[in-house]
């Protein structure tokens, strides 16, 4: 049965309950449904779901296009949302039953077009609402329960019990009475403007001018209605039992969608967009219709799994449709007759061919021929392909699964003739030029031709031709009038060059086939029509003089039916009408339908948002400019009115004319500087087709420290930079003269110092020089007298008694002279006034040294040796060395530290201490 494409959304798609009561229209591509957890909006491209504070669960939803806002209806409560300044619905109360009475459903909204009066049903009230004076005023309630309100045309209509109520404003007025057991579901009018009453189970009513049953119209059908809605003079049916239904104002089903195609479910709301979509409120989710897809319809039987369709034929008023299962039938003039299999069909129908009085059948069995319901065996081995031989009419020759065998067409049959030899190869893909060469893709990436001799028994001669590639993985050739164009899917599009035997680049037919000749699954050619196969879905190429139009994703909603990618091809059933193979039926296309399209519509903001680490925020459209704030590194932009592929494309003109693509209904801008720029936002098919340029201005704002508050503050700091630093180059010019004029003293003074202490050190280099010399004399002293009493004592005394008497007694004088402390003591006050205390400040830093060790440090101080020791000491050198062991002792010295080096230490030390 032919239907339209289907999408059926689940409940965790658009993200709350299975059960939708309630559906409405609203801007561009906006639609409201009601749900048990509140309501949902779809926007053409995502679902988004709002709740009331009191989470109400909702019954009813209904757009007002003059007021533009959203009234829904629920438990207890009823309100209206609108679109605040970021894109969100904003609720607002309207009503709320007290908790202390009977619960209220309100199930039905409606609103006569040009008034201010809206209407709230519930079985148990009908509240009306004044939009201007803002109050809700109770319809007089007479204890009937009321039924379905109903608009048709600008009257509003309300059933109670066995009555039929025409509101007028806060009055009712009587149509009929002769309701009885007949529960109205829905109400329109007739072509001859009569009032046509829809019940779920009972049929129609038509009423006369006066309220009178007319006529009565039983459905024809075992249904049960559940909900109706109209498009143009059609009837949109959903049912509880058997799917839905798009009938005519006589009866006639148009269409069905049933549970072949997925509808498993009551279907409890009808709904349709401003395209002419048609919306399905389950109860077990949301089904879409796309009828405002002209182009595009489904054949699909309901009962019978006929399996992968990989081609059809139309023969007189039957369709022929090959599968993996084998030949189906149909009968296209009759809507309610499903596939027929011809039984001796069963296995893989590769190909069907209109050829004399027969379809023929290429089978993985053989070569058949059908015809009245036979079955005729041609030739028994797998067939892929069948082309014609240009120059033998009549003649045919097979692309088998293991080589070529040549058919003649015989009193309208097909008969076999030979097999040809020489070639013994698969060969699913194949076409003759105009030089009667048989051109096939011998593999992925590979091209052969063969020529044949002249009874077409033999290959007489073969070649391969390869084309330069780097990642292609299929070949494609395509028959285009006599020329034959090769291709692959990285875009290469080539032709046969005769004079030098190679394939050579096509630049006419690369440049037309450049939209569409990349990252194909199959390419075909059907006169001057173009077909693409990609992941994304078919494209068509039609040359149309010096133009070339484009449509590009179609059968978009059917890719989920697809067969598998390498059986996937276009099927031409008529001049106009193609088809593709879907799992369990057809996928068809009224190309004529294309031209009569609308241009692609101008995409819209839908939101705004600031891309944060941790959380997003939304940005105002209040203004219909943005106001972005300094220091964002992306701001996202959720778009609406956006083509089948929602792919569109952007620019920042200030940043240059090169155009982003995008997909997936947003566009997102990274690295933005302060400034002002101009967003120009396009919607795009892919291959060259454009929608209208929606400009957005953007204001991206400055920091804090860039704004013109901040360069006032900038001028005024400077100023005050500049003023203290005049006053500190002032000071610092007074305080450098202060300094040069007490650095002019200073250095007389330190002359002044300079000069006493060069006197002093001179003085004290005299003291010293006449220290050492004492010293020095000391010494020499010493060792003349050592000598000379060395010399007396080498006296002969022996002889003379009175002798030895007299040189002891020298002996024992020059000793005396020798151990003379006078000269020491002098010595010592000399020597401790020209060091400046030396002594004072030894013996106070060691307080136990004795005079002896004084006198042994005074010596070392002067650097004197220990020979020079001795002989002023009047004791041997080793006694000289024992004593410096001793003194090292008694200082407490390390090994490490030089006695002399420490003594010179105490005394600059100590020479510090007491000039601090």
């Amino acid at each position: 049965m032919i239907s339209k494409p289907v999408r059926f959304y689940t409940p965790s798609e658009y993200k709350s309950d299975a059960q939708v009561w309630s559906i409405s229209k609203g801007e561009e591509d906006d639609v409201y449904f009601a749900t048990n957890e509140g309501i949902v909006l779809y926007d053409g491209v995502r679902w988004e779901k709002y709740v009331t504070p009191s989470e109400c669960i909702m019954r009813s939803v209904f757009y007002d296009e003059e007021d533009k806002i959203m009234y829904s209806g629920g438990v207890n409560e009823f309100g209206y949302w609108k679109y605040d300044e970021y894109g969100n619905l904003e609720y607002t109360l309207l009503y709320e039953n007290s908790p202390s009475s009977p619960t209220q459903e309100f199930w039905k909204i409606a609103k006569v077009p040009g008034s201010q009066l809206v209407y709230f049903e519930s079985p148990l009230s009908l509240l009306v609402y004044d939009t201007k004076a803002g109050k809700i005023t109770p319809l007089a309630d007479d204890g009937i329960r009321f039924h379905f309100l109903f608009i048709v045309g600008k009257k509003v209509y309300l059933q109670q019990s066995n009555y039929l109520y025409q509101l007028d404003g806060y009055e009712k007025r009587m149509v009929t009475d002769q309701l009885e057991n007949f529960y109205l579901v829905y109400m329109t009018l007739t072509s001859g403007g009569k009032l046509r009453l829809f019940s779920s189970e009972k049929g129609s009513l038509v009423l006369d001018d006066k309220g009178n049953i007319e006529k009565r119209i039983p459905y024809e059908l075992d249904m049960r209605i559940t909900s109706m809605g109209d498009l143009g003079n059609d009837y949109l049916v959903g049912t509880g039992n058997t799917g839905f239904y798009r009938m005519d104002e006589e009866g006639n089903i148009l269409s069905r969608v049933g549970e072949q195609l997925g509808l498993k479910n009551t279907v409890l709301s009808v709904g349709v967009n401003n395209k002419g979509d048609i919306w399905l409120g389950l109860n077990g989710g949301i089904m879409m219709i796309e009828e405002s897809v002209k182009e595009e319809s489904l054949l699909l039987d309901p009962k019978e799994n006929i399996g992968y369709v990989y081609c059809a034929v139309n023969q007189n008023e039957q369709l022929y449709v090959g599968t993996n299962k084998g030949l189906f039938k149909i009968n296209k003039r009759d809507d309610n007759v499903g596939f027929t299999l011809i039984p001796q069909s069963k296995g893989q129908v590769w190909n069907l061919y209109n050829i004399g009085d027969e379809v023929i059948v290429a089978h993985n069995k053989g070569l058949f021929g059908v015809s009245n319901a036979t079955f005729r065996e041609i030739k028994h081995s797998g067939v892929y392909t069948l082309v014609p031989v240009p120059s033998h009419p009549g003649y045919y020759i097979s692309g088998n699964y293991v080589g070529l065998s040549l058919y003649k067409l015989k009193d309208g049959k097909l008969m076999f003739q030979n097999n040809i030899s020489g070639y013994g190869d698969l060969v699913q893909n194949c076409a003759f030029d105009k030089d009667g060469n048989l051109w096939i893709t011998h593999s992925r990436r590979e091209y052969m031709r063969l020529r044949f001799d002249d009874d077409y028994t033999t290959v007489i001669e073969s070649e391969i031709y390869t084309v330069p590639t780097t990642k292609s993985k299929r070949a494609f050739l395509v028959k285009v009038g006599n020329d034959i164009i090769f291709l692959n899917n990285e875009g290469g599009v080539y032709k046969y060059n005769e004079l030098n035997n190679t394939l050579q680049p096509d630049e006419y037919n690369a440049t037309l086939l450049e939209a569409i000749n990349r990252n194909a699954l199959k390419v075909q050619a059907f006169d001057d029509r173009f077909w693409q196969m990609n992941e994304e879905g078919v494209c068509l190429l039609q040359k149309n003089y010096n133009k070339v139009v484009i449509n590009a994703g179609l059968f978009a909603r059917m890719k989920d039916e697809f067969i598998p990618k390498g059986f996937r091809k276009v099927i031409q059933l008529e001049d106009s009408i193609y088809a593709i193979g879907l799992e369990n039926g057809l996928g068809i296309m009224n190309i004529t339908a294309l031209n009569g399209q609308p241009p692609m519509k101008m995409p819209r903001i839908r939101k705004a948002e600031i891309v944060g680490e941790s959380e997003n925020k939304l940005l105002s459209l209040k203004e219909g400019n943005l106001f972005i704030p300094a220091h964002i590194n992306m701001v996202r932009l959720w778009l609406t009115s956006l083509n089948r592929g929602q792919q569109v494309e952007y620019r920042i003109v200030e940043r240059g004319d090169k155009w982003e693509t995008s997909s997936g209904g947003y566009i997102q801008l990274s690295y933005l500087h302060p400034g002002d720029f101009t967003l120009e936002v396009r919607n795009s098919n892919g291959y060259g087709i454009y929608s209208e340029v929606n400009r957005i201005m953007l204001h991206v704002a400055s920091p804090w420290y860039a704004t013109v508050y901040a360069y006032l503050f900038y001028g005024l700091f400077v100023i005050g930079i500049v003023f203290l630093i005049y006053r500190a180059v002032l000071v610092r010019t007074r305080k450098k003269e202060e300094e040069i004029r007490l650095n002019e003293e200073r250095k007389r003074q330190e002359e002044m110092e300079r000069y006493q202490l060069n006197c002093l050190q001179e003085e004290l280099g005299n003291k010293n020089s006449k220290l050492m010399s004492i010293t020095m004399l000391g010494v020499q002293n010493n060792t003349f007298l050592k000598k000379k009493k060395d010399a007396v004592q080498e006296i002969d005394t022996s002889q003379s008694p009175a002798t030895k008497q007299q040189v002891q007694r020298l002996v024992k004088d020059i000793e005396r002279q020798l151990n003379d402390q006078s000269g020491w003591d002098n010595f010592a006050e000399h020597f401790n006034n020209t060091c400046n205390g030396f002594f004072d400040r030894l013996t106070e830093k060691h307080p136990k040294l004795t005079n002896s060790d004084l006198r042994l440090c005074a010596y070392i101080r002067l650097n004197l040796s220990t020979k020079e020791i001795a002989s002023l000491m009047n004791v041997s050198s080793s006694s000289v060395e024992m004593a410096k062991y001793r003194l090292r002792k008694k200082l407490e010295l390390d090994e490490s530290v030089a006695l002399p080096y420490y003594l010179t230490e105490v005394i600059a030390t100590l020479k510090s201490f007491v000039n601090n």
